[in-house]
């Protein structure tokens, strides 16, 4: 199959290997068609969903590193924070715009706190915002902290990454944050996206009103079909190698499918891993040997940040 490099890759083939191993190291967005169906999930919330009697909101459900932070962080890009001084300068004082740094934010992401906690969730949502607040206020004095800054700041979505850490505490807890989200987007009148691995579904799975309200929608694993071939080609026109590389074969695609379990995020590590092996090997192009060397090296990394998320 023969490809193009991106004008930006294409750019890049004059540097040297070290400048070109940094510029595969950064994170790169590449479309695949089970993202643009979700990001045109999330984009018709922003269109058709505003102040609604009855919101519509998501759960976004993936395996681990199979590209959930990815698509939210890429919906984040899409509509990102702008001047609330400069726009909305009517509703604002000069004092506050220079304490605050005050924008207004189409969309807000935060991670859910370790444990289920009202006090903790709010805590989250006030710190993504840069508002003041003091740890031992209310969870009613947070949650209206919450709420006006929220409407402040012009929120239209806000995104909980990660909701499966509220599985650590008992039912009763996690009934009573995940209601309290549900709440808060009836109370302002906005789409929460909530993502999590499988295991959120559990504490939806017995609330009706919950699932109803926050519709699940999935993340596919990879499988050794034609979007798979066409998506490592098309992140193949993303690494600024100068030689065709061999990932594209049958033996060596089915091998990085079997080495990533099919999960989008360890097939990108797997292959930029490799890509810089190559470069550091003095090669221009990816063989079944730098991507054997850099399942190792990946694994091995996955591993390492485990243990390292334990200890903290």
């Amino acid at each position: 199959m023969k490809f193009e490099l991106t004008p930006d890759a294409q750019e890049m083939l004059s540097k040297s290997a070290e400048e070109r191993m940094d510029y595969i190291a950064q994170k790169t967005w590449i479309d695949y068609p089970n993202a643009e169906f979700i990001l045109n999930q999330f984009e018709n919330l922003l269109r058709f969903e505003k102040n609604k009697h009855r919101i519509t909101s998501y759960l976004l459900v993936g395996s681990t590193h199979n590209g959930k932070t990815s698509i939210l962080h890429r919906f984040m890009e899409l509509h990102p924070a702008y001047d609330l001084f400069q726009n909305n300068m009517n509703s604002l004082t000069k004092e506050f715009f220079d304490q605050y740094e005050a924008t207004s934010t189409p969309v807000l992401y935060l991670m859910a706190p370790s444990e289920p906690s009202e006090s903790r969730l709010y805590n989250r949502i006030l710190k993504s915002m840069n508002a003041p607040y003091k740890e031992g206020d209310s969870i009613e004095k947070k949650l209206n902290l919450v709420e006006y800054y929220l409407k402040f700041l012009n929120v239209e979505i806000l995104i909980i990454d990660e909701i499966h850490n509220f599985l650590s505490g008992s039912t009763v807890r996690q009934k009573q944050v995940l209601n309290a989200i549900k709440n808060l987007s009836n109370q302002l009148q906005i789409p929460i996206l909530l993502a999590g691995t499988k295991d959120a579904l559990r504490a939806f799975g017995s609330d009706r009103q919950l699932i109803n309200r926050f519709r699940p929608t999935y993340i596919k694993k990879w499988k050794f079909d034609q979007e798979y071939i066409n998506f490592l080609a098309t992140l193949l026109t993303t690494i600024p190698l100068k030689e065709e590389s061999d990932i594209l074969q049958a033996k060596i695609r089915r091998r990085i499918l079997e080495f990533s379990y099919g999960c989008i995020g360890d097939i990108v590590a797997l292959i930029k891993r490799a890509a810089i092996i190559a470069l550091e090997n003095k090669q221009e192009k990816i063989t079944e040997k730098d991507i054997i060397e850099a399942a190792t090296k990946v694994s091995l990394e996955n591993l390492y940040q485990n243990i390292e998320l334990k200890d903290v």
